[in-house]
Order: structure tokens, then sequence, then C-alpha cells
């Protein structure tokens, strides 16, 4: 497969890439000025000149131990991420390519999670972020499809993969409880040291291979011009896997130093290479700079929105400009071969209905009893009933309810979109229905009521208009790449509400991966209207039969296929908006519970629709039991559950729509 070309313009003459450095340079001096002026304490800029003197005040001992070794780290990071984004994107060939993108630095954050708190001091940290950074990389390649695999396809699996790593971090971090007290705003990003205990030794490996990878620019001038030609001239692939090791070991370093961070490494190279730069022995020192100068403008971002009491990670501001960065590349990028659009099918499973919904149903009544009977380690032949009454069977019903309106919301997406990798997760939905319900409760409106689940609805509408914009003439891949990244942004959003309201951290972020924890017989009645949208998407089954035939074939049967796709987006945002309203974010359920069904009954909508919903509530209802018995008695949230679940399927979808 041809490899995806860079995004580049038109080469530049050498006194514009020296103004590009330039201006580098002194913007690094200028934020690392504010830098350390900025922050808990009292430190003037007049505090900041005097301290080459090193004056003995209490100005001086702040700026020492606590602001210079964060502005080194926020410009050591930065540096080592942009370098490592520019060369994994030379060898790759790939525009997509980054640390955050191809899981490395979630394998890098894994295996420190992992050392940590499960095997602490079985390794020292820095060898266990490049063991897991390893990993990560070439787990993605392997699922993505190998070093020239088609960008957006690489891209994919490396997100899938990082969903897995990510929720497996989550579950570790939350069962660890006081343990990790420290990883939780660490996971998200953050900056904050006191003293040179994580800088000074790592400032070694971060400068050593930023010059290796500087040394062998003339090697990735030529990888860049093709593996043929590359070939030709000699070029063995010992350059390339010493410049991926090197990349490894900068990720490993950026995240034992600030925990993960994102978006510097797609963007800063992408960026640079859009002005003309592309010999590397410019672009990456001016890479470095970049991605110095745009990580310390995050964190004296994040420095300034935080206030007494409130810490919002780096990471989590950064992270709010992944959408751009991604639909930034995206767009630039060259059109791939068109890829095929038609759902994942095989042969039906079931060929009469009426057994298929009987094993369905008694598939989910089994689930039900399971989750009423086992759940919190305390398994036995006395039951108590009335505890099961009040405690169990409210959270058992909503899991259900909110499962059954997430799948049908998948369903509904997938086929207005004609995209096999629609979600109410994967294009954003859920994300957006999160952040509106955040506003609203803030705003003082009563969660659970009507008006509280209509503000989700809005932020689920709002990011359907903003995909139906963002997303013309995109493939199904690139929309939901697209959507993921406008996910990203959302959940980050949704974090700095989280920490700027100060509500109670670790209840939110469990309610923003979705949980159901502390749910009652009030939460049943308020989800309980919600569950019609099932019914009125029935009248729909037969105009979704005509849609999925194309739009030529649909409107000469005499269907209006833009006021369809409207009614039934609508349909889609307001069962999200339902189901987030009840349980927050859970993912996956509305991505594979659409393919399943389609397994079991084939492609018409009349079953399509009730066995997508059975399905649904099925996966949720496990989830939940699972995440209260594994650990009992900590729980895993749902969404950490299905995430498990969810990515291996994700990535089976993802290979099949890419034949």
């Amino acid at each position: 497969m041809t490899a995806q070309p860079l995004i580049t313009s038109q080469t530049q003459p050498a006194g514009f890439t020296i103004g590009i450095v330039v201006l580098a340079i002194l913007l690094l001096i200028a934020l690392t000025a504010a830098e350390l002026v900025i922050g808990s304490g009292n430190v003037a800029l007049q505090d900041v000149l005097q301290s080459p003197s090193r004056p003995q005040t209490l100005a001086q001992i702040i700026i020492e131990t606590i602001r210079l070794p964060r502005a080194i780290a926020a410009i050591l990071v930065g540096a080592a991420l942009a370098a490592a984004g520019t060369v994994m994107q030379t060898i790759l060939r790939n525009p997509l390519a980054a640390p955050d993108i191809l899981a490395v630095t979630s394998g890098a954050q894994l295996a420190l999670v992992v050392s940590s708190l499960l095997l602490p001091f079985a390794f020292p940290g820095f060898l266990a972020t490049i063991i897991g950074g390893a990993l990560g990389g070439t787990l993605c390649l392997l699922v993505g499809g190998g070093l020239r695999a088609q960008a957006v396809r690489l891209a994919l699996a490396g997100v899938a993969v990082s969903l897995a790593f990510s929720a497996l971090s989550s579950a570790i971090i939350l069962i660890a409880d006081d343990r990790a007290s420290g990883i939780i705003l660490w996971s998200s990003g953050m900056l904050e040291q006191t003293g040179w205990a994580k800088v000074a030794p790592l400032a070694p490996f971060i400068v050593g291979a930023i010059l290796l990878l500087v040394a062998l620019a003339r090697q990735f001038d030529v990888m860049a011009l093709g593996s043929d030609m590359a070939a030709s001239l000699g070029l063995g692939k010992a350059t390339a896997l010493i410049g991926l090791l090197a990349t490894i070991v900068l990720s490993g370093a950026a995240v034992t130093i600030a925990g993960p961070i994102g978006f510097i490494g797609l963007a800063v190279p992408n960026l640079l290479r859009a002005t003309g730069m592309v010999r590397h022995k410019a672009l990456l020192p001016a890479a470095c700079l970049w991605g110095a100068v745009a990580l310390l403008s995050a964190d004296i971002a994040a420095q300034w929105l935080s206030s007494a009491g409130t810490i919002i990670p780096t990471g989590i501001l950064a992270a709010c400009f992944a959408a751009p960065a991604l639909i930034f590349v995206l767009r630039r990028m060259k059109a791939e071969a068109p890829a095929h659009n038609a759902q994942i099918l095989g042969k039906t499973i079931f060929k009469r209905p009426v057994a298929l919904y009987e094993s369905l149903g008694m598939v989910l009544l089994a689930a039900l009893l399971a989750g009423l009977l086992f759940g919190d380690g305390i398994a036995g032949r006395d039951i108590d009933w009335q505890a099961i009454q009040a405690l169990r069977a409210p959270r058992v019903l909503v899991a259900m309810g909110a499962g059954a309106l997430l799948a049908m919301a998948g369903l509904l997406l997938q086929a207005v979109t004609r995209n096999p990798l629609s979600g109410p997760e994967t294009l954003g939905l859920a994300q957006g229905a999160v952040l509106a319900s955040l506003v609203a409760l803030l705003g003082g409106i009563i969660p659970g009521s009507a008006l509280f689940a209509l503000c989700s609805a809005g932020g689920a509408c709002l990011v359907v208009l903003l995909l139906s914009l963002l997303g013309k003439n995109l493939s199904p891949t690139r929309t939901a790449l697209t959507g993921l990244a406008v996910a990203a942004s959302l959940s980050a959003l949704s974090t700095i509400v989280v920490i700027e309201a100060k509500l109670q951290i670790a209840e939110a972020l469990a309610w923003l991966a979705g949980s159901t924890h502390g749910r009652n017989w009030q939460d049943v009645a308020a989800l309980a209207p919600w569950l019609l949208l099932i019914a009125i998407a029935l009248a729909f089954a037969k105009r979704l039969d005509i849609l999925a035939l194309g739009r030529d074939a649909a409107e000469s049967l005499g269907v209006d296929t833009a006021m369809t796709r409207l009614w039934l987006l609508l349909l889609s945002a307001l069962s999200v908006a339902g189901a987030v309203s009840a349980v927050g974010a859970i993912g996956f359920v509305g991505l594979i519970a659409p393919h399943a069904a389609r397994l079991c009954c084939g492609a018409r909508y009349r079953h399509q629709l009730p066995v997508t919903a059975l399905i649904g509530a099925i996966l949720t209802v496990l989830a939940d039991t699972l995440g209260r018995a594994i650990f009992a008695p900590q729980e895993i949230p749902a969404g950490i559950v299905t995430a498990f679940i969810g990515t291996p399927l994700f990535i089976l979808l993802m290979r099949r729509q890419s034949r």
C-alpha cells in the first residue's frame, strides 16, 4: 500500500527558516520568564532578574525548587514530544504519527502505573516507560498493518490500543484507591515539580536522544523520499530502527516527568512542514523549540486558570487542542482510496426471529439475575432481598435502559452515516452530552429532570451539527478519527469543568467514565420515558431499509432522505442524552451492539432495532455486574469494562472495514 505523503508546502529560503527559529527562541525566553513569575507564591519579575545572584529570599527558594524545575520540565518534555513526532512521521511516512496517536504514550503510562502501584520497586520508572512505550507502539503497528500501513488506519489502530491501555490504567488507579491519589493528576499530564528529582536524571537522556536524531538528519531526508529511493541510495533499516528507539526513549522520559501529554507531537511537526520546512537539519531543532514553546504556553494557561484549591493539569489543557490539530492534518492530507462502506455482515446466526428473541430474552434475564445476586463480594445462602430491592435493582434497571438507548443510537448513526465505525462515543455525541450535562449541573438544573436531559440532548445535537460541517467529503475512517478527536477535546473540557467547579473529583471522574453507582428508583423513573424513543425508532424501520439502498434509490421510492436523516439524527441525539443523563458516558455499546445484531438477525431494521436494544441492555448489565464483582468491594465503572470488551471488537471492525 502506498504511504501517505507528508504534509508539506513549497520549500522556503534559508532566511525564512532562520526567522522561524529565531522567533521560537525569543518566544521561549519570554515564556520561560513568564513561567517563573506565574504560579502559587509571590514571585515578581524583579525576583527573577535577581535570581542569578542567588539572594537569600523566599522568592529565590520558590524559583529554584518549584518554578525553574517546572519550566525546564516543560521545555524538555515539549522538545522531546515534538522531536519524537517529527521522526515518527518521517519514518512511517504518516502525518498522523505521534507518540500519543500510536499508543506509545499510553503504553508508557500503563507501564508506569503498573510499576508504581502493582510492582513497586520492580523496575525504575524510566525503564518501565520505555518497555511500555515499545509495547504500545509495537502492538499498534501489528494491529494497524505495519510500517507502511495506510495513515488513517494506523492512527485508528493506535487510538484503539490507547483506549484499551487507558482503560486498564484507570482501573488500576481506581482499585489502588488512596495509594493512587498522586497518580490521578499525573495521569492527566502534570508538569508540577518539587525539586530536581525527576528532571535532572532524565535531562541527559532527552538531550542525548535529540542530538542523536539531529546527527541522523541527512538519513531522515533520504528516508522522506520514499522506501524505494532510500533503498536505492543504500539506506538500510538500521536508521529507522535507531530512530524509532530514540523516539521511544523520548516519549518514555516525557511520560516519566509529566505524565501523558498529547497534541504536541502531532501538531508541531505538521505545522512546520506546512510552512515549507522539510530538511531535518533545520526541522528537528525547530520542532524542539516550537514544541517547548507550545507546552510552555499551555502550562502558563493552565496555571492562570488554576486557582486556590484547584489544579488544572497541563495535559488536559493541551488535549483541548486535539480536535483542531487533527482536523488540520486530515484536511491537508491527500484523499485515500475509497473505502467500502457496506455494513459488516456474515451468515445470519438465527434463521427464525422467534428463536432469536427467546434466546436474547433468556440471556437478558440471566444477566439481570446475575446483576441482582452478585457484585459486591457478598454471596451466600442468606440473601437480603430488601437491600437488593433498594440498592441493586435500580442500578441494574438503569444499566439495562441506558444500554438499550446507547445501542439504538449507535445503530441509527451507522445507518445515517453509512459508516460501520460510527457510534455515540466515536463521533463525540456522548462526550458532548456529558459536557452539556455538567454545564447544566453548574447552572443549578436538577439531575434527572426533563430540563437536565434536554441540555444533554442539546450538547449531543451540537456535536452532530459540528461533525456534519467537518465531515463533508471524508471517508468513514477519517470521519471516525475526526469524531474521536472531537470526543477527546470535549472530554478534556469536561474534566476542566469538573476541576474548576470543585466537584467531587473521584465521583465525577467515575461518572465521566460511565457508572451506575448510587442509582435509585427515582433515576429509574426518570429514565423510563426515554425508552419510548425505541418504539418511535421502530416506526422508521421501513424507511431505514430503503435508506440502506442508497440516496438515489431511496428518493426514487418516494423517501425524503434529507428529512428522514434529520429525524434519525435527532432520535440518536435524544437517545444518547437520555442514557448520558442517567449513567454518564459508557463507551463502545453503541458501536458494537449494532454489528452483533446484524450477525444475529440480518439487515432488516424491523428486527435490527429491537435486537440491537436487547444486546445493548445485556452488554451494559453484564459490564456493571463485572465492574462490581471483579475487585469487590471496589467498583470499576461500567464504561471502563465496556472499553475492555469493545476495544478488540473495534479493532476487528476496523480491519474488516479496510478490506
